[in-house]
């Protein structure tokens, strides 16, 4: 479905909002991929981790497992983190679409995922996401007057 503006003619999408997007679109997919696999590796981990109890020798592994962040708080990271880079590219679809509301669901699953990193990592681990983060929302602000 093609976008007119109130001439009648077909809107045209500025080429700087065309890059933001393709570039969202491709950090969006590795996003997707790498959740994928971290779910996959999570749940081999859990399978070894589950097979090493009552081995002997293995105490100083499966104590160089558990001393990282808690299995709740990794698995809540990545459900968080999946489902914001989900809602992302939808909003980044929507404003290939040049629809405004696609800038608010951005910005909210941005700022989601921005406090998620703060939450599991700290603010020094996250502080590169949350520049690029930024930067992005900051670059798709400057093209709200295309979006209808």
């Amino acid at each position: 479905m093609e976008q007119t503006n109130n001439g009648g003619e077909a809107a045209k999408r500025p080429v700087f909002l065309t890059v933001l997007c393709i570039l969202s679109f491709i950090a969006a997919g590795l996003g997707i991929l790498g959740y994928i696999t971290l779910i996959g590796a999570m749940g081999m981990v859990a399978t070894v981790a589950s097979g090493m109890e009552g081995m002997e020798g293995m105490e100083g592994l499966s104590s160089a497992i558990s001393s990282g962040p808690s299995a709740g708080m990794t698995w809540a990271y990545i459900i968080v983190g999946f489902l914001t880079t989900i809602v992302a590219l939808f909003g980044v679809i929507k404003m290939w679409k040049l629809n405004k509301s696609g800038f608010m669901l951005y910005v909210g699953a941005t700022v989601v995922s921005i406090i998620m990193s703060v939450v599991y990592s700290g603010f020094g681990a996250a502080i590169f996401g949350i520049v690029i983060s930024a930067a992005f929302i900051v670059m798709y602000g400057l093209n709200m007057k295309h979006l209808k």
